[in-house]
């Protein structure tokens, strides 16, 4: 029975689950996942560009921040997890064009130094209402009409204890969505999971128990993402110190919202313990259907199920290093 996670210290002949290729899914849901495919490849390929660090500006203070920001004016997850991945791509642009205009400012070093100082210490005080404006933002794209107003902003904002204009706020909006290009992303992690749980259908009849428990596991993914990828990388190395490039060549692992989608089902999965389908089978069906290592998704699981649940979990076993 599938119910203990297949890892290499313990794959043997009989633990291999195969995944039929008869399965036919529907065309519609074929399009939208290779619209995803592409979405996802882009998103990694503009953060290897930057050569940023993945979710640098979004650690777990400012998730846990944004949700319950949202969760004040009554916002459903999909706003705040693209209000996340907006406000990440903001920061990584605006520090760059910062840094440019302080270079531009002067020849010398000391005085660059002197503007960057200035104007970076003024950024970080308008941190709060740059991310009202990214959720703003991803309120429209979500909601569209019913979308957060400014005037809704500006009072949070003054509970808060800041005064701001309503000129400011929209002027903030502005600034945010001009900085990103006017191009925002317009998918979410939910999208990604969304998808792959209607793939399962195929499969299962229990994916209704599966939707709840996602959203819950998603949230606290996000919530101690630095934690697990920190795990993850050291899973894929055997160390915990590593350099910058190192950091930004795994970054590719990290950004893949598909391996990331496909965890988060196989955790909830295992938690469930559900009859009809268990975490291996499940985890060879998304690999199949997200194009990523289905040893990938099940060690990514395993460390959050491990967070979760804690580290006893039916006898996870890992492959030794060295």
């Amino acid at each position: 029975m599938d119910f203990q996670f297949v890892t290499p210290a313990n794959r043997t002949p009989l633990s291999e689950f195969s995944v039929p290729k008869s399965k036919l899914y529907d065309e519609s849901m074929m399009d939208f996942l290779l619209i995803l495919r592409e979405h996802n490849s882009q998103r990694k390929r503009e953060f290897a560009t930057e050569g940023s660090l993945a979710f640098l500006s979004t650690p777990s203070p400012v998730v846990e921040l944004t949700l319950n920001i949202c969760s004040v004016f009554e916002l459903p997850k999909e706003v705040t997890f693209l209000a996340i991945d907006i406000f990440d791509r903001f920061v990584v642009q605006h520090t760059t064009d910062l840094w440019q205009y302080s270079c531009d400012s002067s020849s010398d070093f000391k005085s660059q130094m002197k503007y960057w100082r200035r104007i970076s210490a003024r950024s970080q005080k308008q941190s709060l209402l740059r991310l009202l404006s990214c959720i703003q933002i991803a309120s429209k794209i979500v909601l569209q009409s019913v979308a957060l107003s400014p005037k809704h902003v500006e009072e949070y904002l003054h509970k808060s204890g800041h005064a701001y204009k309503l000129k400011s706020i929209c002027g903030s909006e502005r600034r945010v969505f001009s900085s990103l290009g006017c191009k925002v992303p317009i998918y979410t992690i939910f999208d990604y999971i969304f998808v792959l749980l209607e793939a399962l259908l195929k499969w299962t009849n229990e994916t209704h128990e599966l939707f709840p428990v996602c959203d819950q596991v998603l949230e606290y993914t996000y919530l101690q993402r630095d934690e697990i990828y920190k795990q993850f990388i050291w899973m894929a190395t055997c160390r915990w110190d590593h350099s910058r490039d190192e950091r930004i060549k795994f970054a590719e692992v990290e950004l893949d919202q598909f391996l990331m989608a496909s965890a988060i089902i196989v955790t909830s999965i295992y938690i469930l313990n559900l009859s009809s389908i268990g975490p291996n089978e499940a985890s060879e069906i998304l690999s199949e259907l997200a194009s990523v290592s289905s040893n990938d998704i099940r060690g990514l699981s395993i460390l959050i199920s491990q967070k979760i649940l804690g580290e006893g979990i039916r006898s996870v076993t890992f492959k030794s290093c060295g």
